[in-house]
């Protein structure tokens, strides 16, 4: 993690791959190609998520065959409970501010496995991306309150950003209301 306790590029991917057992058992390629392909259309394909090897999650006790006997290189996996523990911390990990590739998988990650978390730990991770994406509107609004730096195309830009940037909390604000 970082300073901030927010998730590096190899936790995001572990964050995936435990979040891709939750709703069962599965082979190893299948999780490894699942997780690479899903982080591959959110972020387009990047070396620095590819790290992760699932055989560390094993390791580590996250992760384990489903049966003793099954030990094979693509024997069918499922999460432990310290894999769901693991998850649940990935889960509720804060997101870095700023509008990065990382963070649009981190949030795209969490948002595909949120149901793992109970409702109050939903709505707080929530309120934090309305929060973020508040934060960043402030910061949006003062780069518009600087009108020398509007030349060329940059406050039509500006405003295309803005309108995104309130989409986003509004939209953050219908689901708190459904939780």
């Amino acid at each position: 993690m970082y300073r901030d306790n927010s998730l590096v590029p190899k936790e995001a991917i572990r964050m995936a791959a435990l979040g891709a057992l939750t709703q069962g058992s599965r082979g190893y390629s299948d999780i490894a190609s699942e997780v690479r392909q899903f982080s591959a259309r959110i972020v387009g394909p990047s070396l620095d998520l590819l790290g992760t090897s699932i055989e560390l999650l094993k390791f580590e006790g996250l992760i384990e065959p489903v049966t003793e006997e099954s030990r094979d290189e693509d024997a069918e996996l499922v999460l432990t409970e310290s894999g769901r523990a693991a998850l649940v911390d990935y889960l509720r990990a804060p997101v870095r501010p700023g509008a990065s590739d990382l963070n649009k998988l981190v949030i795209a990650i969490k948002l595909r496995f949120i149901d793992v978390l109970e409702p109050s730990d939903r709505a707080e991770q929530l309120d934090h991306l309305k929060h973020m994406y508040e934060g960043e509107r402030v910061r949006l609004d003062d780069l518009a309150s600087h009108g020398e730096w509007m030349d060329g195309l940059m406050a039509d830009w500006l405003a295309m950003e803005r309108d995104q940037v309130n989409r986003r909390i509004a939209w953050c604000e219908t689901l708190l209301n459904r939780i």
